[in-house]
Parts: C-alpha cells; sequence; structure tokens
C-alpha cells in the first residue's frame, strides 16, 4: 500500500543538478543545496533550499518550471528580502491566539506574493515560471475551496479565497465568515502593497486582534505553506565558533587582550622564544630579525603525505611567532578581517578541506580487503573464462602490435611538413618539392596505466558471472601488451552503516605491483555484497592512480545501476557527477560502462549521461559485455600510441 505519493516518486537527480546550480548562482552561496520536501522554504543557517513536492504529480514542462519557481522564490526572494526575526518574532506572538494557524498562512502567502512581484520586477526572466505557477495555484486553490466548503472548513475556505482573490480570480465568501471577511478587508487590501517584511507583520497582527473577537470560528486546519525554524541558542554559538575558527579571530587579538593573556601566564610567557620581526610600522629592526632556517621542498617523487617535489617557482611561506609591537596607524581591523578570511579559505578550512570527498561521504571509514590465494576451484573457473576470451585478446593484441610497427616503420623522409631536410634543391627542380623529414622514433613504449573498479552492489548478482568474463578480458590483454593495471570491486556494508560510520570496502584482486606477472585467479573472488557509493570509490581510486608515474592514466568503472548507499539516496547521482568531473581535471579519463539487465531503457542512457557525459558505454545485458568492452579498450590503447 502506498500511502503517500511522493514517498515513491523518484526526482530526476540531472533536474536536481540544475536546480542546485540554480539556487547557488542566484543565492551568491556556494555550498546551496536543493531537496525535495513538503512545504517549500529556505533554511538560511543550513544552505538548504527546500521545493515542494506539491510538483511532483503535475506533467514534466509543468513540474520543472514548479520548482523552478520555488528556487527562484527561496534562492533570490527570501534570501535576499525576507526578514527572518520579523517572521518568527509574529509567529511566537502569535503563538497563543486562537487563530494562530490561518494568520500564520495568510503571513506566509502574503510574504511569498510580495516576493513573487520582486523577483518578476528585478529578474524579468522569471516571468514565465510564476506565470505558470500562479495558473497551476488557481486550479488547485478553487478545488481546495470546494472541498473546505463541503467539509465545513470555513477559515480554509477563508484563506483559499483571500489567495484567489490575490490571482484576480474571484469565488464567493464563505457565508458563517462574511462578517469577519468585512472587518478584515481594509486589512488585506495593506497586505497586496506591502514594501517589507515588516509591513505585512503589522497588518497580520492588525488582523490578530480583529480575528479575535470571532470566537465562534475554529483554527485552520490544513498547512498549505511552511517557515524555517528559527535556529536553538546552541546552533548559533557553534556557527559563531566555526565563523571565529574561519575568520581567524584567535590570531587577531586587540591590545588588551594580549596584555590580559601576558598577565594570566607570565610564567609560560617568559619561557617561550619570541622571534621578532620589522616592517613599515616599528621603529627599527631588532637585533633577532627573522634569524631561523627556512627550508625548501625536497627533490622526490612521493605524491603522498611527505615531501613535495620542488619548482623553481616554489615561493616558501613560513608562520613567524613575533613580537607585539605598538604601531601609529590601527585603522585596518577591517581589511585584516577580510584578508584573514580569504587567507583561511585558501588555507583549507573550508568545507572542501574538511571533507575532501565531499560532505556526503564525511562519516565513510575505508577498509581494504587483500585477496587471497586461488584455490583449485577458482583456478580452472579462470581457466575456462581465460579460454573463452582467448580469441578476443588474440585479436586486441595482433591489431595494437601492426599499428605500432607500422607506425615505428612509416617513411620519415620526404614529407610536407616536419623538420627541414638537406636536399633543397628540390625547391628548384621539382613542382610539388618534399623538403621535409621526421626524427627517426626508437621502439614505442606505452606509457600508460589503467584501473577497473568493479561495482560489487547486490543487484549484481546475476551478472557476476559474465562481469568477470569482462575483467579477464581486460587483465588479459593488458598483461599481454605489459601494462600495469589494477582490478578493484567496492561496496558498502549496508548491515553496519550508521549515520556517525559507513563502512567502505576495496577488494582489491589484480594490483598494480603483480599485474603484469600474476594468475588473474583471484578475479573470481569478486562476488556480490550490499551498497554502492560509486562517487567516494570514484574518488579514492583517482587519488591511487595520481600516485602511479605514467603519463596516461585511464579509470573505467563497471557498474549496474544508479548508486546507492546509507543516506546517499537523494545526492548519490549528484555526488558521483562531481567526483567523475574532478577526477577528470587532475588528468584522469574516466569511463563508465553500465551493464543493463537484458534492455537499455531510456531513463539508464540518462542516467549514465547524467554521471559520465559523452564518456560512457551502456550494455544491454552482461552476456554482451566483452563484445562492447572489445572496442572500448582498442580505442584507449590506440589513443596512447
Amino acid at each position: 500500500m502506498k500511502f503517500l505519493v511522493f514517498a515513491d516518486t523518484k526526482i530526476d537527480s540531472f533536474v536536481q543538478m540544475q536546480l542546485i546550480d540554480l539556487a547557488r548562482s542566484l543565492s551568491k552561496v556556494d555550498k546551496m543545496d536543493v531537496s525535495f520536501s513538503y512545504h517549500s522554504n529556505l533554511e538560511r543557517d543550513k544552505d538548504i533550499v527546500h521545493v515542494s513536492q506539491f510538483w511532483n504529480p503535475y506533467p514534466r514542462e509543468i513540474q520543472l518550471e514548479g520548482w523552478k519557481s520555488d528556487v527562484y522564490l527561496r534562492s533570490f526572494g527570501t534570501q535576499f528580502h525576507t526578514e527572518d526575526d520579523v517572521v518568527w518574532d509574529t509567529l511566537d506572538q502569535l503563538k497563543t491566539h486562537p487563530h494562530r494557524e490561518f494568520l500564520k498562512q495568510v503571513l506566509l502567502f502574503s510574504e511569498d506574493f510580495r516576493l513573487e512581484e520582486l523577483c518578476i520586477v528585478k529578474r524579468p526572466g522569471m516571468a514565465h515560471a510564476f506565470k505558470l505557477r500562479k495558473e497551476t495555484f488557481q486550479v488547485h486553490y478553487n478545488r481546495e475551496y470546494r472541498k473546505h466548503i463541503q467539509n465545513k472548513r470555513v477559515l480554509d475556505a477563508l484563506f483559499c479565497h483571500i489567495i484567489l482573490l490575490a490571482n484576480k480570480r474571484f469565488v464567493a465568501v464563505p457565508p458563517q465568515t462574511q462578517q469577519l471577511y468585512q472587518d478584515l478587508r481594509p486589512t488585506l487590501t495593506k497586505l497586496t502593497s506591502a514594501h517589507s517584511t515588516k509591513d505585512i507583520a503589522e497588518s497580520i497582527l492588525q488582523m490578530a486582534a480583529i480575528i479575535e473577537q470571532h470566537t465562534e470560528l475554529s483554527d485552520m486546519k490544513t498547512a498549505y505553506r511552511s517557515f524555517s525554524d528559527k535556529p536553538q541558542l546552541s546552533d548559533i554559538e557553534n556557527n559563531t565558533q566555526e565563523f571565529d575558527d574561519l575568520t581567524r579571530n584567535s590570531e587577531t587579538k586587540t591590545e588588551k587582550s594580549i596584555q590580559k593573556e601576558d598577565d594570566k601566564d607570565g610564567k609560560e610567557e617568559q619561557e617561550k622564544e619570541d622571534y621578532s620581526s620589522w616592517h613599515d610600522e616599528t621603529s627599527d629592526p631588532q637585533d633577532s630579525f627573522l634569524q631561523m632556517d627556512l627550508d625548501q621542498g625536497t627533490n622526490t617523487d612521493l605524491l603522498g603525505e611527505a615531501a613535495r617535489e620542488a619548482e623553481s617557482g616554489d615561493a616558501v611561506f613560513g608562520s613567524v611567532q613575533t613580537s607585539a609591537q605598538s604601531t601609529d596607524n590601527n585603522d585596518f581591523n577591517t581589511q585584516n578581517e577580510h584578508e584573514a578570511e580569504t587567507d583561511s579559505n585558501q588555507s583549507g578550512s573550508d568545507s572542501k578541506a574538511n571533507y575532501p570527498y565531499g560532505e556526503v561521504n564525511k562519516n565513510v571509514t575505508e577498509h581494504f580487503v587483500p585477496a587471497k590465494p586461488a584455490s583449485m576451484e577458482e583456478m580452472a573457473e579462470y581457466e575456462a573464462f581465460q579460454l573463452e576470451i582467448a580469441p578476443f585478446v588474440t585479436q586486441l593484441k595482433q591489431n595494437f602490435l601492426k599499428t605500432m610497427e607500422h607506425k615505428r616503420t612509416s617513411p620519415r623522409e620526404d614529407l610536407h611538413f616536419g623538420r627541414l631536410g638537406k636536399k633543397l634543391t628540390r625547391l628548384a627542380t621539382d613542382k610539388n618539392p618534399r623538403l621535409f623529414r621526421k626524427k627517426t622514433e626508437s621502439q614505442h613504449e606505452l606509457d600508460t596505466t589503467f584501473t577497473l573498479l568493479v561495482d560489487c552492489s547486490a543487484s549484481i548478482f546475476n551478472k557476476m558471472e559474465e562481469t568477470q568474463k569482462g575483467i579477464v578480458l581486460f587483465h588479459e590483454t593488458l598483461k599481454t601488451l605489459r601494462i600495469p593495471h589494477s582490478v578493484v570491486g567496492f561496496w558498502e556494508d549496508a548491515a553496519d552503516a550508521t549515520t556517525n560510520d559507513q563502512p567502505n570496502y576495496f577488494h582489491e584482486v589484480i594490483s598494480y605491483r603483480n599485474s603484469l606477472h600474476q594468475s588473474g585467479a583471484s578475479i573470481i573472488q569478486l562476488e556480490p555484497q550490499e551498497d554502492n557509493r560509486d562517487g567516494y570509490s570514484i574518488r579514492r581510486m583517482g587519488e591511487e592512480l595520481l600516485k602511479r608515474p605514467e603519463q596516461q592514466k585511464i579509470l573505467l568503472v563497471f557498474s549496474d545501476g544508479e548508486p546507492a548507499a546509507f543516506d546517499y539516496e537523494t545526492h548519490g547521482v549528484l555526488d558521483t557527477h562531481e567526483a567523475v568531473t574532478k577526477t577528470r581535471k587532475l588528468g584522469i579519463e574516466t569511463i563508465g560502462m553500465f551493464i543493463a539487465n537484458g534492455e537499455v531503457t531510456e531513463e539508464e542512457e540518462k542516467l549514465m549521461q547524467n554521471i559520465y557525459g559523452p564518456q560512457n558505454v551502456v550494455v544491454p545485458s552482461a552476456k554482451e559485455l566483452v563484445d562492447y568492452l572489445m572496442p572500448v579498450l582498442r580505442k584507449l590503447l590506440f589513443k596512447a600510441l
């Protein structure tokens, strides 16, 4: 049984990515997120725009424009033109009112109505979405009005009447509220011409005094709109602490605070060693002016947390503890704070530095599973797979070696372009002289490495055998051509996943160090497990590829469905798309291969397009994986030549 329609509705990930980009552009907040909720509102403290599930049942065109109008209204309207404190204070004053829900709904509708007009004036491009929104709401509230009249919910019906009247569509005032409507009419007129949230709040409080006299009317039962909750004091303190850390307030202390700390911890300060510095504001340089050793990075090819490779343009940054000096000019507070905040962002204090694998993966714990020695059964099964794919391996090898040989032995002289040769007399004797040559190449060697990342989620249980054949083709082909590579299965343990701990496993069945001489029987050890967190896995394997010395690095991903893990359903596709984009920016060619269940649907094609862009391959069934993998490997290998 389905209790709620929206609970089973699947949101298009590409649409969500569009809405997130739109919200970030309009709100000027880099980390603004979009969530699908029952009502549309803005959580300013969490940087989340909530768009309404109200639009889910509508056709695609109306649905998209409706969500866009929600984003316009919140990320541009509410973000810059709503005074949250005024709304919260007004709602606090209405807490004990007998008709508080009705007044709250009128308050929120009036604010949205004002914001719509403001958005259209400041951003005319939003007019189309708001026009469609208004037409849809007219039909919806007309239907709601009739329902409330039948159920004798008079204040609910009056609220619908107010909305329809504001949108220039007239319906009769509910008979029981005729007198109330006449009393409220002057105040309602003021709401349509309000210029600020404060103006609306004042009118609502006037309405509260009027409607309080009508004790015979019960309060409104339906909630059509909502507003974000007021942040608690603890949240404000946490945010203040984070802001202080971000702006380095602890490092820009005033002279008084420094003096207090000196008095309190005098003994400790005496034991500390001071390094004095000099600049234009100090009277004279001290004796120990910048006396310290500065070391430049050592020459190394390590890419981990050890020393980095030095470059000719390197600048050395050192942190120096200086003694406090009085200056003649002290009007740098604002500038210093701004510079401190910018420096903090550059040094990695933002969320990207705190969550290098994405905020949705901040609670992931990593576990590596080494390959076990292959059993007799695994070796026998591998040999059977090897015999089956041997013709494909031979074909790839022959085509590749012929291409390499042709390139190596192709004519190097008498060319139309290249280096200028010595036989320049042809310029006078020939009508179409070939005066150029190319430098003779030595034996061409591939400077390439591969990583194959295999989705080991539970949904691949009926495809694993055919998937293993594709992995065997991958391994045997690269092994024959002496190209180092690795094969890694990944999954998340759904049974042990909690809010604070999501264990993710990497099963390396073929390693770089042994890939050119080890048997691939350990590939058979890959088995269906539970969930898959693709974005995190792609980021981690990208890091491992960056450690490789080869120039060309290729990451190939086998997957059979949309990413699904603990608290990952909403942002799984978006996180994976961001991981692919980031990995490609690092110079790693990332290609996705999707294994369908016998027939490729439009949704599956669109999913892969959303995640990997044009560099994706959709395989109709696992049985055809080898046939589809052949041209992919051929293209990648020839590209490396």
